[in-house]
């Protein structure tokens, strides 16, 4: 059985084969046994204390050595044991509770539906701190719920306080015919397109890179005229995107650092991209920091507005 201290007695030497006889019977556990000045010294368990004093000769109590030693000293002063047990409750409490929630953002009105929102994912003044798995939950939700409204979002924590940061969208204006072409603002296989006016040039598998012309504003009418027509439309391709991301190394269990990364990555991908697939290429570890590199294929919109003299651009 482990035990957290020991008490150091002595007994004469004419009682010493008693005693040995007693620690026997009684499986008293004697422990650095030695003789000196017609004495002998010995260790035992705290714990076994209650059965050493049974025994029927006298011996002599030294001193309690190990953590049990402080035990007994500060239960002898009540003020210092209570002290010790609050701060103990305090360093658990603030380990596993959320203590305070901040949000950071500029939309009141979003502001406060979060903290409705929140109170749904249970994450309130007193609930458990969340995991990095129970994290990304939150933020595909709340990514979801404030699409229109939101650029940017990204929740962690810190000690015990639970953040929301966000970005406000900034407001398209409304819409006049615009004849600008549209063009391929980055490299993609196109998905599918959903196209109001305009003349596509692309299909449906085709590879496209960035500055390649998608939807025209020219057609060409039965007698071979050219007219100009209004473009509008959005052109959906898979992309095909490298991200990482770095903490400090400071001995971190592993798993938690990687989803902590992951987390973090996963905030820096556009709102309205959607994950087609998710691989980890690279985790590495130096001494001041862990890395890790991340590959995605996302479906989005690659559709740009611009001019003939753009398209190279």
């Amino acid at each position: 059985m482990f035990s957290v201290g020991y008490d150091y007695c002595c007994i004469e030497k004419d009682n010493i084969y008693d005693l040995l006889k007693y620690a026997k019977n009684k499986k008293v556990k004697l422990l650095h046994l030695r003789y000196k000045n017609d004495l002998y010294f010995f260790y035992i368990p705290t714990y076994q204390r209650y059965l050493l004093k049974s025994f029927q000769y006298s011996y002599a109590y030294i001193q309690t050595i190990g953590l049990m030693k402080y035990v007994l000293f500060l239960s002898r002063q009540y003020l210092n044991i209570l002290g010790v047990l609050c701060f103990m409750l305090s360093a658990i409490c603030c380990s596993y509770f959320i203590f305070d929630i901040q949000i950071i953002g500029t939309l009141p009105q979003v502001n406060t539906s979060l903290i409705k929102e929140l109170k749904k994912e249970k994450v309130d003044l007193f609930q458990p701190l969340k995991s990095y798995e129970r994290l990304n939950e939150i933020l595909s939700h709340l990514k979801t719920v404030y699409k229109d409204d939101v650029e940017y979002m990204n929740v962690y924590q810190r000690g015990s306080v639970f953040h929301v940061e966000y970005t406000k969208r900034k407001q398209d204006t409304i819409e006049k015919e615009n004849y600008q072409n549209i063009y391929a603002k980055k490299d993609g296989l196109i998905a599918y397109m959903d196209v109001d006016s305009g003349m596509i040039k692309v299909k449906a598998n085709d590879y496209v890179q960035k500055g390649d012309l998608l939807i025209e504003n020219t057609i060409t009418s039965t007698n071979n005229e050219l007219h100009f027509i209004p473009v509008k439309g959005q052109v959906y391709a898979y992309t095909f995107n490298q991200y990482e991301a770095s903490v400090k190394n400071v001995n971190q269990d592993q798993g938690e650092v990687f989803y902590q990364l992951l987390l973090s990555i996963r905030s820096q991908l556009p709102t309205d991209a959607i994950i087609d697939k998710e691989n980890v290429l690279q985790m590495t570890k130096t001494r001041s920091k862990i890395t890790l590199k991340m590959h995605y294929t996302l479906l989005e919109d690659i559709a740009i507005k611009g001019e003939k003299n753009e398209e190279s651009q």
